[in-house]
């Protein structure tokens, strides 16, 4: 992920998965986001992460 940041510092970033897999994702910058966290989500799901310097500022749920 800090890849795929650092090649586009100014843009806006989409990434498209299964629910289990975005937690993993999620929870490697917050271990908030863990199992029960998983159980909770309608699937589908959209999430909007927001990074400030690689730290996982803000996390807002936009449809379900």
């Amino acid at each position: 992920m800090k890849k795929i940041i650092l090649a586009h510092p100014h843009d806006n970033i989409v990434i498209g998965t299964h629910g289990n897999i975005m937690v993993l994702m999620m929870q490697y910058f917050d271990a908030q986001y863990d199992t029960s966290f998983w159980k909770k989500l309608s699937m589908p799901d959209v999430y909007q992460l927001t990074f400030q310097h690689f730290v996982l500022s803000d996390v807002q749920r936009i449809w379900e």
